[in-house]
């Protein structure tokens, strides 16, 4: 409670901005999980409208014929596929988002915390939205065997990996996961206008990366939102694992 000057040199307190939030308003995991499902329906919808040729995917050869046309070449496209690497290749991916789990559920914990099963819950929640991306997206990968454009055409079940774009999702999850895990209601430090700040920026960072794989014709422009739909599903998994209600066990006595 702030307190201020009144008449007669009384102290008339205030509800302070910076008040807690009540636990009754807080996202559970019940919320991430419903998310996860329905961004799960969705995502076989978009399957759906692959298989059947539908408008979700009618614009994928005109974008192609355009890439074609103005594709960058020499120290451009060197540049320009070193930066879809770095943002949405696992090799880079994967140590950023699993180093942040580590290095919160040390932070969280204190030395010696990643054996205690309460601690290692940022690790564990970061290896279920992997295992989302790898389940889902290699399943849908293999069961639709699209080819890409580069391969100029378009056939199913013709051992490509082109739906879902990986990258995509590997880049959406990784960006958007970290800042849960940094500053969302059950991350290292809870700060929700630093996380408003930041979901922008990494908004931006999300469709750069996206757009380059399209851009550079490795992915049709329909693998791209597909990709992101993925990241999210991966996400809202690991945010339902983290917000779990905690056993007895994983509770660490008051200090």
């Amino acid at each position: 409670m702030a307190q201020s000057e009144g008449r007669g040199g009384t102290r008339v307190e205030s509800p302070s901005t910076e008040a807690p939030l009540d636990p009754s308003t807080r996202p559970t995991w019940r919320s991430s999980a419903l998310a996860a499902v329905l961004g799960t329906l969705v995502f076989a919808f978009l399957i759906w409208q692959v298989i059947v040729r539908g408008p979700f995917i009618a614009w994928d050869w005109q974008f192609h014929y355009y890439v074609n046309a103005h594709h960058p070449v020499g120290w451009e496209k060197a540049f320009l596929d070193i930066v879809a690497s770095v943002t949405g290749e696992r090799l880079f991916t994967i140590p950023m988002v699993g180093g942040t789990a580590l290095y919160v559920a040390w932070k969280q914990g204190g030395p010696g915390s990643l054996w205690n099963i309460g601690t290692r819950r940022p690790v564990l929640a970061v290896l279920a939205g992997l295992a989302t991306i790898a389940v889902i997206g290699y399943g849908t990968k293999f069961g639709l065997g699209r080819t890409g454009p580069h391969h100029n055409m378009d056939v199913l079940h013709a051992g490509g990996q082109a739906f879902p774009s990986g990258h995509a999702s590997n880049t959406f999850f990784t960006g958007f996961f970290i800042l849960c895990l940094l500053f969302a209601q059950s991350g290292l430090s809870p700060n929700l206008g630093r996380l408003r700040k930041l979901i922008p920026v990494v908004a931006v960072i999300v469709m750069i990366a996206g757009a380059l794989m399209s851009w550079l014709d490795y992915h049709w422009l329909s693998d791209i939102p597909g990709g992101w739909l993925l990241g999210f599903i991966a996400c809202m998994v690991a945010l339902s694992v983290l917000r779990a209600p905690r056993r007895e066990r994983e509770r660490k006595p008051a200090r």
